[in-house]
């Protein structure tokens, strides 16, 4: 299976000229980094879009995306990028520091590649050099709290455009999740009970309210009669 996904990652690399573009969204499904599965031999440019030194590493990683597929196909060796400016949180989850930042994910490991970034020099590593590398240890995905209170951060960030009190209070939220990442954890689950306890009090309200209604209706009725 995860090698029918690879070829088929291949071919639409092959036939539409392009590097693959991995998104916060698709480079677990896609890589497997953090659970080491088969899905090849992944050679990831974290970049950005206004960086000079990336603008002129773009024709070599193309080049060498097309060499690899021609001479290479059967190693499972696949050339991919990331807008770092773009996807935070692989951003944060790799700690990208400098443009461009070069990984290598193979043999369930992970390589910062530190060479000179030319073609031979590259092809030279994704497929031997990596293997006298010192590896380096693979950061987790991020959490479901942790993606949960990033999706808060930014319900925040679109008050802030018009209310400036909401502008300091996501200020302190920042900094409780900078330095008290399980205070962050304790917000989100008391917000989410307080919501819930909120959400069981209309309910019961609005039941109870029903219940009495219809409890008053035989007694009007009793006393028309």
């Amino acid at each position: 299976m995860m090698r029918s996904l690879l070829l088929l990652l291949l071919f639409c690399s092959a036939a539409f000229g392009e590097v693959i573009e991995l998104t916060d969204s698709t480079f677990e499904h896609q890589t497997q980094a953090s659970t080491g599965q088969t899905t090849g031999k992944w050679l990831v440019k974290f970049y950005a879009p206004w960086c000079g030194h990336c603008k002129s590493l773009a024709p070599i990683w193309k080049e060498l995306d097309e060499l690899i597929q021609n001479e290479h196909a059967e190693d499972g060796i696949v050339i991919a990028k990331v807008d770092a400016t773009k996807e935070s949180a692989l951003a944060t989850r790799f700690k990208i520091r400098s443009y461009p930042t070069l990984k290598y994910f193979a043999d369930r490991k992970m390589f910062n590649y530190k060479g000179h970034r030319n073609l031979d020099a590259l092809h030279a590593f994704v497929t031997e050099g990596y293997k006298t590398a010192q590896p380096d240890t693979i950061p987790a995905p991020p959490s479901f709290v942790e993606l949960q209170v990033k999706e808060l951060r930014k319900r925040f960030e679109k008050l802030t455009e018009e209310n400036l009190h909401v502008k300091y209070l996501l200020e302190d939220f920042d900094h409780i999740v900078s330095f008290r990442k399980n205070a962050a954890v304790a917000l989100l689950v008391i917000g989410a009970l307080l919501g819930a306890a909120l959400a069981g009090a209309i309910v019961f309200f609005f039941m109870r309210g029903s219940r009495n209604s219809r409890d008053k209706e035989p007694r009007a009725k009793k006393k028309q009669g």
